[in-house]
């Protein structure tokens, strides 16, 4: 009787088909996945440390000025000294970086509608909800 693949290997082909295309995607507007998540991280938020979002991506604190250093050349979020800690750089969106950022949640937004489209709503919010209980767990869990 044949096997039925890993989840862990399903897991793996989803991402890469979907990395893919969100690369396309984002590619559009001249971004890369990385500077559209980080730009997505920033939204929502007033300001955010560039150290908080070298740890959140798992890159060292340089690689991530090398990043923000493109980000802010291209007037997409804008950097100041933190009042507190003169140390630390505070990063925000700068309006082009809002308009750049909608532009591209949109596509998004239309990349996931044709990736779920197969399920229904209760199958999704169901796979939406297992993806962050692994997510959590993969966070808390170390590496062997």
């Amino acid at each position: 009787m044949a096997r039925s693949p890993r989840t862990v290997y399903l897991i793996g082909q989803i991402n890469a088909f979907v990395r893919a295309r969100l690369e396309r995607t984002v590619r559009l507007h001249d971004l890369t996945v990385v500077q559209y998540t980080v730009l997505s991280r920033i939204k929502g938020r007033e300001v955010l440390s560039s150290a908080r979002l070298a740890r959140a991506h798992s890159v060292s604190p340089q690689t991530m000025n090398e990043l923000i250093g493109g980000l802010e050349d291209r007037g997409l979020i804008s950097r100041r000294e933190d009042p507190e800690n003169r140390r630390v750089l505070l990063v925000s969106l700068t309006q082009t970086g809002h308009e750049l950022l909608r532009a591209c949640d949109l596509d998004v937004d239309a990349l996931e509608n044709v990736y779920f489209a197969a399920l229904t709503d209760q199958q999704h919010d169901a796979f939406r909800e297992a993806m962050e209980i692994l997510l959590a767990e993969s966070r808390r869990t170390p590496e062997n």
